[in-house]
Order: structure tokens, then C-alpha cells, then sequence
């Protein structure tokens, strides 16, 4: 590698380091949302049937799962996204 694309790709990955606090802030948010909609169904009451209390509290985490999914992706695309697009530029150059 030349001292240049050696350059432009650590700043690029420094650059993917940073925002994975970002990542990690939204990570820590739904995790936060998922004990806060579990609560919610635990507060339904005694009186609830236990069947209605099961569905919902599948339906939260499997609705939290599929965020968690998507939020992973996201980030692993713009990560790779913003690396590759610093190696065409340090190739083109």
C-alpha cells in the first residue's frame, strides 16, 4: 500500500470507529424501550389472561428483534459504504 491510500483508509476506519458510539447510543435506547414495552405488559394486571399477556410480550420482542435487525444492517452498510468510497477516491487519485 502507499503511504497515502495507508492514510485515507485509517482515516476512513477512525472515522467508523467514532460513529460506532452512535451505535452503541441507539443500541443502549432500545434496549431501554424493550424493558420500558415489557413493563407495560407486565403492568396489565392480574386479572389479564395469560394467553393475552404471552402474545404481547412476544409481539414486543419480536417487533424489538426485527429493529435490532434492521439498525445492524444500516450500520454495517454505511460503515462499509464510507470505507470503500475512501478507497475509490485514494485509487482514482
Amino acid at each position: 500500500m502507499t503511504q497515502d491510500l495507508e492514510t485515507i483508509l485509517r482515516k476512513s476506519l477512525d472515522e467508523t470507529d467514532r460513529n460506532f458510539k452512535t451505535f452503541i447510543a441507539i443500541w443502549i435506547l432500545m434496549a431501554i424501550a424493550d424493558v420500558a414495552g415489557l413493563l407495560c405488559v407486565h403492568s396489565l394486571g392480574p386479572a389479564t389472561d395469560i394467553r393475552t399477556v404471552l402474545f404481547y410480550s412476544v409481539a414486543v420482542l419480536l417487533v424489538s428483534q426485527g429493529v435490532y435487525f434492521i439498525l445492524t444492517c444500516a450500520y454495517v452498510t454505511v460503515m462499509i459504504r464510507k470505507t470503500l468510497k475512501a478507497i475509490e477516491l485514494s485509487s482514482r487519485e
